[in-house]
């Protein structure tokens, strides 16, 4: 019978060399270096210009907000034809059709000049 396969690899060292413990030289511009360069990040970071606000709410909120309160109603103005069952109720309910339309599009209208600059 075969030995299992963990039996039959070698033990793999994955240990990372150890490094030296010397330490190296400076250099006598070194310390001269990492002030110029400490210097240089401060001068840049004083420079970036301060933050913009966020952005505001997202402007297509109220069409939705208008949209789904329009078909809400209008549904429920359908219950209401199908509660009375008479004619006369569709005048009323048309003008109130009429008027979230106007609503809607009076909404999309907005979107739409707020958009250009």
């Amino acid at each position: 019978m075969a030995l299992p396969a963990e039996t039959l690899r070698t033990p793999v060292d994955r240990r990372a060399p150890r490094a030296t413990t010397v330490p190296r030289p400076r250099r006598a511009h070194a310390r001269r270096t990492a002030q110029d360069a400490h210097d240089a990040r401060a001068a840049a970071e004083s420079s970036i210009p301060e933050r913009r606000p966020p952005p505001p709410a997202d402007r297509g909120l109220a069409l939705l907000i208008v949209f789904t309160a329009s078909a809400l109603l209008i549904v429920a103005l359908v219950v209401v034809v199908g509660a009375v069952g008479e004619m006369w109720i569709l005048a009323p309910i048309m003008i109130v059709d009429f008027a979230v339309t106007a609503a809607v599009l009076v909404t999309v209208a907005k979107l739409l000049q707020d958009s250009n600059p």
